[in-house]
């Protein structure tokens, strides 16, 4: 079996301690914790060594995770705007990547890191884990393995908060910028999916603003997509499909997916509980049975109708959520050396991509625009 790849994590926020470390440790078969890049730290101090023992390699530049000739893999949990410049040094000496999703925030700067690492046959790997989210896996059951809603007609999935009042301080996420705001924040994991169960649209209208009208007025803390689906040959009814994430949402449990169908429709609330699980003072282990099972009172309701009209509703167990699948995924490509292992590939990364900047297109011209 292929050694380890030893991982070297760009931060120790959020993500990086949510997201990224509790994995790699998980899955010792494929990755090792080489080292974390802690800007603050020193001899005396270190956050890390805190958290996560003193024999892990801290440092306080990036220069000397891409001098590194141990480190294989750069794990970039780091602000959107810096996805670019990190992911093109580490390519360029020689590091597979892991970039927390979005991608980059332009398409340019996208491909040029997909030539890159094409070139140096190097992985990119997005870190889309909420392909694995308890609600979206049973969603795939229902669409593609039961196959229970015969032609989709309409299509909504949200991400909604109700969050009226600005973080205190203000978190980087709050701030306007390049790659900021709530549709490259939430939005690429909602575009993310769409494009995976339903493909690229043809046209796309987006609303994009500052519902709270707090802070900055350029910065957009809410978003609203209509992707267009027209009729082809094999889809003999057009598609529309409804993204949206709104921060004044007064809804319990928010609404998760809405799905009309010729012969099924489908309402999901609630959100995936591996984050609030990951969140928790005392990090939850991952092999705990309870790991991603949504509590049973948030299951969707399916509705059907039979040969006389009659509607039956009925409940729907969820799958259970399972973010140790992204990273069991990569890190089998990685020992790989193959692109072609990847589950959520950087073409889809790019993608998402392309679509935000529609989105914004729309927006600022006021018009439905081609893609």
């Amino acid at each position: 079996m292929p050694a380890p790849l030893r991982a070297s994590v760009l931060g120790t926020g959020l993500s990086a301690q949510v997201f990224h470390i509790p994995f790699i440790l998980a899955h010792p078969q494929y990755f090792t914790l080489h080292s974390i890049l802690e800007r603050g730290a020193a001899p005396e101090k270190s956050f890390a060594r805190e958290k996560y023992g003193e024999g892990i390699k801290v440092v306080t530049t990036f220069e000397e995770v891409t001098g590194d000739k141990e480190v294989d893999v750069v794990v970039l949990s780091t602000p959107n705007n810096t996805h670019y410049a990190y992911a093109k040094a580490a390519l360029e000496a020689g590091k597979h990547v892991i970039i927390e999703k979005p991608l980059t925030t332009t398409t340019t700067e996208g491909a040029e890191l997909l030539a890159i690492a094409k070139k140096h046959n190097l992985l990119i790997c997005v870190y889309q884990n909420r392909r694995y989210d308890s609600d979206f896996l049973t969603l795939r059951r229902l669409l593609e393995k039961e196959q229970v809603f015969g032609q989709v007609v309409e299509f909504e999935t949200h991400y909604d908060r109700f969050r009226p009042a600005m973080t205190g301080g203000g978190t980087w996420k709050e701030k306007p910028g390049t790659g900021q705001g709530a549709l490259f924040d939430l939005g690429s994991h909602l575009i993310d999916q769409v494009l995976t169960l339903f493909g690229t649209p043809t046209s796309l209208t987006g609303f994009v603003g500052n519902s709270r009208q707090l802070g900055d007025p350029s910065f957009a803390d809410s978003f609203l997509a209509l992707f267009h689906y027209p009729v082809t040959p094999q889809r003999p009814l057009p598609l529309t499909i409804i993204i949206r994430g709104g921060i004044l949402s007064l809804l319990n449990p928010q609404l998760r997916y809405v799905v009309k169908g010729t012969k099924a429709g489908w309402v999901k609330h609630g959100l995936d509980v591996q984050e609030p699980q990951l969140r928790r003072p005392v990090l939850m282990s991952l092999s705990d049975p309870e790991f991603g099972v949504e509590p049973k009172e948030l299951e969707g309701t399916l509705t059907t109708v039979d040969a006389n009209g009659a509607m039956k509703s009925e409940k729907t167990p969820t799958e259970k959520g399972d973010y140790t699948l992204w990273y069991k995924n990569v890190g089998e490509a990685l020992q790989a050396r193959d692109p072609g292992l990847l589950a959520v590939t950087p073409e889809q990364g790019l993608e998402v991509i392309k679509m935000i900047e529609l989105i914004y297109q729309s927006q600022k011209e006021g018009r439905t625009v081609q893609v």
